[in-house]
């Protein structure tokens, strides 16, 4: 499921940016950072930045506009995502493992 995600979201990233589903993660970080009162809104660009804070030693994230600009240019190499999706998996099963 997780790699599965991660795929969908590099198809997406190498796409059009007038198509729908990049302008509504451009739209996502643009709008305030409002407080809300109980559970934790569950987006897809906060699911994202998870699996990217469980890789050691990496500097990605998606908390940004520019993070997001950064994983595109890293998309359009497939090879380059299809080693990060790669890697992002294996740290999460090894994390599962040792839980």
């Amino acid at each position: 499921m997780l790699e599965s995600r991660w795929r969908l979201f590099g198809h997406i990233l190498r796409r059009n940016i007038e198509i729908p589903a990049n302008k509504s993660m451009e739209a996502y970080f643009v709008r305030k950072d409002v407080k809300f009162l109980g559970r934790p809104i569950t987006a897809l660009p906060n699911i994202l930045n998870k699996d990217l804070s469980r890789l050691p030693t990496s500097e990605l994230r998606l908390k940004t506009n520019e993070d997001l600009d950064h994983l595109r240019s890293i998309a359009q190499d497939r090879q380059q995502w299809k080693g990060l999706t790669t890697k992002i998996r294996e740290v999460a099963e090894a994390s599962r493992s040792e839980d």
